[in-house]
């Protein structure tokens, strides 16, 4: 019961620590719809597991309508943006603080292009652009 109580009161110290800005970008709607697509940009401040290096991060994501629901699309997203989030820190969870805008150039920007078929992973950074793509099918059996 007490380990209950520890977990319940870190969250809500954890919620208690939202400000004003934090509770606006609750409200904010993350998927635009426009030209036939979902859309999604995101910018985050990530701080690596050794304490002080940090990554501003551009995340961006974008899907036909006709293709994919609008819940898979933000679930996708999420599921994609974490995983390279943890790949840029050594497969660890990094520290990681929404950002409202871009504070100059991203370190790294993530791009995830979805349709009925898969998704095509871009990655940019310092040294270039990586992509990668996946079939749904491929990924299903991972």
């Amino acid at each position: 019961m007490k380990k209950y109580s520890i977990i319940i009161f870190g969250i809500l110290l954890s919620f208690s620590s939202f400000s004003q800005d934090k509770n606006s970008w609750l409200q904010n709607d993350l998927v635009t719809v426009s030209g036939g697509k979902y859309t999604v940009t995101n910018y985050n401040l990530i701080t690596l597991s050794d304490g002080t290096t940090t990554l501003q991060v551009k995340s961006y994501s974008e899907a036909p309508v006709t293709d994919i629901s609008r819940d898979r699309f933000v679930a996708w997203f999420v599921i994609f943006m974490n995983e390279m989030f943890k790949s840029l820190n050594d497969n660890k969870e990094p520290k990681i603080k929404y950002l409202e805008e871009s504070i100059g150039k991203p370190d790294v920007e993530l791009a995830f292009y979805m349709n009925k078929t898969g998704v095509q992973i871009e990655i940019r950074d310092k040294n270039g652009t990586e992509r990668e793509t996946q079939k749904w099918s491929d990924l299903e059996k991972e």
